[in-house]
């Protein structure tokens, strides 16, 4: 698997969380939002002001500080 940015990503495709360069605390946030390591995720939307993904509990905004932070990989 391919790793790459979120802001970089296509929408419409399915990936996996395969890392994520940020603060253990705000790690924590994005874990309990539904975006920890290894989770799938459907990109919906990507904007430059963030993106908008699809988890099994529902959408979330990422905000644009954030998606250069997750690295995911195309599954």
């Amino acid at each position: 698997m391919k790793a790459m940015q979120l802001s970089q990503a296509t929408k419409g495709n399915s990936y996996q969380i395969c890392d994520k360069q940020c603060s253990d605390a705000l790690n924590q946030k994005l874990t309990l939002m539904g975006l920890g390591m290894g989770m799938v995720v459907e990109l919906i939307a990507l904007y430059k002001h963030g993106a908008v993904v699809q988890t099994p509990f529902g959408n979330i905004a990422v905000g644009s500080d954030l998606i250069d932070t997750i690295s995911v990989a195309l599954i």
